[in-house]
């Protein structure tokens, strides 16, 4: 049976008040855990994704400058199937009114890298630092608002992802490293902002990507070494800017030099409405 622990900041704001800018921070230490699933819900500040210490299997550290009604919610259920949740509660004013300090905020989530990790997490308005390398990542889920985003991934995933999803708002987000996150498929769907979505790694699967923007633009680099065949339809309301060995096979299809024979390939699908797209190889 499993057995349910359930921690939390009860006195969160007591310890803002009397520490200013001391960091608060709780441990979970890796016991019976198969697989963690990683829940979180942030609508403002920094959040920061890392490798979490030998022994654990989640460190979440809080820092908050400024004295606030804001509060930090986390609370985590072991067994063979860790739950870990993050949610923030912001004040009651709108964000960037009499609020200086929410960019100085800070939200550090460490994971560890011993067993599968499903991850959903939800951005509202601040940054990002979403460092995946290392990790175990069995499936990932990402949506972002007002943000600015950079997630990497330097080394390759040891298991496989199932499934890949971003949706990003009016924002800049950046990816490196794509490839070595192990996916089967990737979606991205992004509204207003710049995008910049890097295939780098080491390809070791065939895998679908599905690119999807509105009013934006977007950047998709694809390595010499990854052979890819792209899907687009050139409309009257975005430019297209295509780079590299792509040879275009037939209308809206267009192939890198040694697709034909390659041993993993990408199939990337993109649309776009206003804004542009530009494909690199590099």
């Amino acid at each position: 049976m499993r057995n349910a622990l359930r921690y939390g900041f009860p006195t969160l704001a007591c310890l803002l008040t009397t520490l200013g800018a001391q960091p608060v921070t709780n441990e979970f230490p890796l016991s019976s855990e198969r697989e963690l699933i990683v829940i979180v819900d942030v609508s403002f500040g920094t959040l920061v994704f890392e490798r979490a210490p030998q022994g654990k299997v989640a460190v979440v550290r809080y820092e908050d400058p400024e004295e606030s009604r804001d509060r930090l919610q986390v609370t985590y259920e072991d067994g063979s199937r860790g739950k870990l949740r993050i949610r923030s509660k912001s004040s009651s004013h709108v964000f960037g009114e009499n609020d200086t300090h929410v960019e100085d905020r800070r939200i550090v989530v460490q994971c560890t890298d011993r067993v599968p990790i499903s991850f959903d997490v939800e951005l509202g308005a601040g940054r990002g630092e979403l460092d995946l390398t290392g990790l175990k990542v069995q499936e990932f889920r990402l949506s972002t608002g007002a943000s600015d985003v950079r997630l990497w991934c330097n080394e390759p995933n040891p298991i496989p992802a199932d499934n890949v999803e971003i949706e990003s708002g009016v924002s800049k987000f950046t990816a490196e490293n794509l490839s070595n996150l192990n996916f089967r498929r990737l979606t991205f769907n992004g509204g207003v902002g710049y995008y910049n979505l890097d295939f780098g790694g080491t390809l070791v699967r065939d895998a679908d990507v599905s690119i999807d923007v509105g009013l934006g633009a977007v950047v998709v680099n694809v390595p010499v070494h990854v052979n890819a065949r792209l899907h687009y339809d050139d409309g009257w309301f975005s430019r297209f800017s295509l780079a590299g060995d792509f040879r275009r096979t037939k209308s809206g299809v267009y192939e890198t030099e040694g697709y034909s024979d390659a041993r993993h390939r990408l199939d990337i699908r993109i649309d776009s409405g206003l804004g542009s797209v530009k494909i690199r190889r590099r």
